[in-house]
């Protein structure tokens, strides 16, 4: 029986895997990671490799190692300028700096051996702890650790119909996202205000005819939530609030639909250059031509045509209980508040032998809890146990 078994090999999955054995001590053969792809951080890698990122959002000291200066002396040993590694406000790795390190973190401490690979389908007791149920395999533990990310993508009602009739939509996060094939010529619309509508935008243009579609002006924040939820300036309160008031505390520290300064700077100066469209409107209806060419319909009754659609609109956030999960939460009783999400204790203590973090632990850990920042945050509730 393994003394740990962590659901998902994200960012959060790989961090807590690390603390678990390099600073809580617990044996490397008695901890595992269970995720479906091939490698560990795949998701990850596939989905922000998609966008064309350039910077990360969160600062230096964010990522999968253990101190909070690793990444920046990571990035001292390499012979490349630091103007190339990291850029400022805040000092915000490169893409490829914070993923050579995070496969420098991985190589190190051998992080790759814990990795299972499967998908979770079932979970329920057995003495002792916890049995999960794969495809292949029945593993048990003392205790799980449920790491996984959002994963379903949010896709306008429009869209799903014409995805069906094969149209060419794409969401920028799903793993199947490809632009090898649009033409030189192509007119590509790109659907979103945030940092990935920003990102694959900035990244087509040079080789398309790139409309960005937004509802509001484009916006610039630093982050998507104030630092104060970081620590105790903001969660003091959040942790004396009731779980309907936290939920509400959430939504509206969240700021989706913004760009970080970089980004917003290159896409105004882009749409000012004319290498670029900035559409703001709101899409009504959407159809598809006989040469198979997108019509969109906006709010005020304009229409365009384009060749390609990308969707930037995020992933749905979906609660626990409308997941594999459901069967353990009504069997168990887990407790969840009214938004469907786990009520956990300071440690993140779901039930006996059971935890979770990312965004299952966004009612104790705040709007950062899917972050980076949300990550070493959990890692600090689990050294409490």
């Amino acid at each position: 029986m393994l003394d740990w078994l962590i659901i998902g090999g994200g960012i959060h999955g790989v961090h807590l895997a690390h603390v678990l054995i390099h600073k809580q001590g617990v044996p490397s053969d008695a901890v595992r990671i269970l995720d479906p792809h091939e490698r560990l951080l795949a998701a990850w890698s596939s989905r922000t490799a998609n966008t064309g990122m350039r910077y990360l959002r969160s600062p230096l000291v964010h990522h999968v190692d253990l101190h909070p200066a690793s990444l920046q002396r990571f990035a001292q040993d390499l012979e490349t300028a630091p103007s190339d590694l990291w850029i400022e406000p805040y000092s915000r790795p490169s893409y490829a700096l914070f993923q050579s390190h995070c496969q420098h973190v991985i190589d190190t401490y051998l992080l790759d051996r814990l990795h299972i690979r499967g998908q979770a389908l079932a979970m329920h007791r057995v003495d002792g702890g916890w049995c999960v149920e794969t495809e292949s395999a029945s593993i048990t533990t003392q205790r799980v650790l449920l790491a996984t990310g959002r994963q379903q993508l949010r896709l306008p009602d429009w869209a799903e119909p014409l995805i069906a009739q094969n149209a060419s939509i794409q969401h920028v996060l799903d793993s199947a996202f490809e632009s090898e094939h649009f033409g030189d010529t192509s007119t590509v619309f790109v659907l979103g205000a945030g940092m990935s509508a920003g990102q694959i935008a900035l990244k087509l243009m040079s080789d398309h005819a790139v409309t960005l579609i937004t509802r509001q002006p484009l916006r610039h924040q630093d982050f998507d939530s104030s630092p104060c939820w970081i620590g105790p300036k903001c969660l003091d309160a959040f942790g004396q609030a009731n779980y309907q008031e936290r939920r509400s505390m959430i939504d509206e520290a969240r700021q989706p639909g913004t760009l970080s300064q970089d980004i917003y700077a290159d896409a105004r100066a882009a749409v000012q250059a004319g290498q670029m469209c900035h559409h703001r409107s709101e899409i009504i209806a959407a159809d598809v031509t006989d040469d198979r060419r997108i019509v969109l319909t906006f709010v005020d009754g304009t229409k365009r045509i384009a060749d390609h659609v990308v969707l930037a609109t995020g992933l749905q956030p979906v609660p626990p209980e409308q997941t594999w999960l459901a069967d353990a939460i009504a069997r168990y009783r887990l407790p969840v508040a009214g938004c469907g999400y786990p009520i956990l204790d300071s440690t993140l203590r779901w039930a006996e032998g059971l935890y979770a973090s990312g965004p299952l632990a966004e009612l104790e850990l705040g709007p950062v809890a899917a972050n980076i920042a949300g990550a070493r945050a959990a890692a600090e509730r689990l050294r409490q146990i």
